[in-house]
């Protein structure tokens, strides 16, 4: 039961669960046991019954856990096994402080960040625990090049990082991988304009990030058609009046889309920061969506980013999962490689699915089942 992690599903659910089972057997038990007696009191009145036996404890939830724990631990070198023979052509790094603060016990704040790599269908390569972010991390560089090398597989094509995409510092996370292009995740580039908001309550931040996406990315036109086609014969309209009916995840399900290009992305972001600079980002309250001073800064040190976020030459970010039909048009699904997202998805289901605060560190201390670099 505590193998089906999911959101809500502790070793508290489970031990109420099982003292209320418990507790409602024990009382059909102990029915039982009176019905049998009453016949024999009836027959016998001084005959003396032996009173109920009373209900034994069920264990408690740190009881439940360590015995969780042990099943764990003896699945540990299995899961080492099935993470060191994973690869990809496409590798993702990505960090976060989330599953830091699980440890406790002896390697209670050893670690400060959590360092992930995975790869183009959302499997993680490695792990491992840090000091701080970014520190520490060549030597699990080196381990995933002697990996693919003593495996005998092709080295990586793309790798996406959160930070430290140019100059010098990018080549440690791959050291003797000439060949594979380094690119900055998307997302962390758009949080980091997201900074010189004043508020995201702002009545404008959803428009600023959503015309800020349209800066980066376009539609493959193509598929947009399709979609069209598809569409309109399925609501039975005209395919301009299906275009403005097509929502982000359809569009996101069988469009592919691309970057526009280091100078048109530099020149539209110009151009959406300039018309929503001072009174033109003001809300009905009369607040700026600017911190102009902070905004110019951030502009002025990320442009040099933009030329890290294109998408990289000649390289399929795109994988066909399966064909849709609809009004009569076969529309692909696509899952995208691009960016860390699938990570982020990782690291929120990584903190749920350790159930305490103690369970990360008893695994850390016993069976290594991370590596710690300092």
């Amino acid at each position: 039961m505590m193998r089906e992690r999911s959101l809500g599903n502790s070793c508290t659910q489970l031990y109420r669960k099982i003292a209320e089972q418990h507790h409602l057997n024990w009382l059909q038990r102990g029915i039982d046991y009176m019905s049998v007696c009453e016949p024999f009191k009836a027959r016998q009145p001084d005959l003396v019954i032996p009173e109920l036996p009373s209900q034994p404890e069920v264990p408690q939830p740190r009881w439940l856990m360590s015995v969780y724990l042990r099943d764990v631990m003896s699945r540990a070198d299995d899961v080492k096994d099935k993470l060191t023979s994973t690869f990809g052509s496409i590798l993702k790094v990505d960090s976060t402080k989330k599953l830091a603060k699980k440890l406790a016990g002896d390697v209670f704040r050893s670690a400060q960040w959590v360092t992930d790599v995975g790869n183009e269908y959302g499997q993680v390569l490695t792990c491992v625990l840090t000091t701080a972010e970014g520190t520490g991390l060549e030597a699990m560089g080196c381990g995933l090049v002697r990996r693919y090398k003593e495996a005998h597989v092709d080295p990586p094509k793309v790798l996406y990082v959160d930070r430290e995409c140019c100059g010098p510092a990018a080549g440690r996370l791959s050291p003797g991988w000439n060949n594979n292009q380094i690119r900055l995740d998307i997302w962390h580039l758009m949080r980091r304009f997201a900074r010189g908001v004043i508020a995201e309550s702002h009545q404008l931040y959803a428009v600023f990030m959503s015309r800020l996406s349209a800066c980066i990315f376009e539609w493959e036109q193509e598929d947009v058609n399709n979609l069209c086609r598809a569409r309109a014969a399925e609501l039975e309209c005209d395919e301009s009046t299906a275009r403005c009916l097509l929502t982000r995840k359809q569009l996101a399900l069988h469009c592919r889309h691309q970057t526009r290009g280091a100078e048109d992305t530099i020149k539209l972001i110009d151009e959406l920061i300039e018309s929503l600079r001072g009174d033109k980002g003001l809300d009905t309250l009369g607040m700026p969506l600017f911190d102009q001073p902070l905004m110019d800064h951030i502009w002025s040190v990320e442009k040099k980013h933009i030329h890290c976020i294109q998408d990289p030459v000649g390289i399929q970010l795109y994988i066909q999962t399966g064909t849709v039909k609809r009004g009569g048009v076969d529309l692909p699904t696509y899952r995208c490689s691009r960016g860390s997202v699938s990570l982020e998805s990782f690291h929120l289901h990584i903190t749920r699915f350790v159930p305490g605060m103690w369970l990360l560190g008893m695994v850390v201390m016993h069976y290594g089942a991370f590596s710690v670099h300092k």
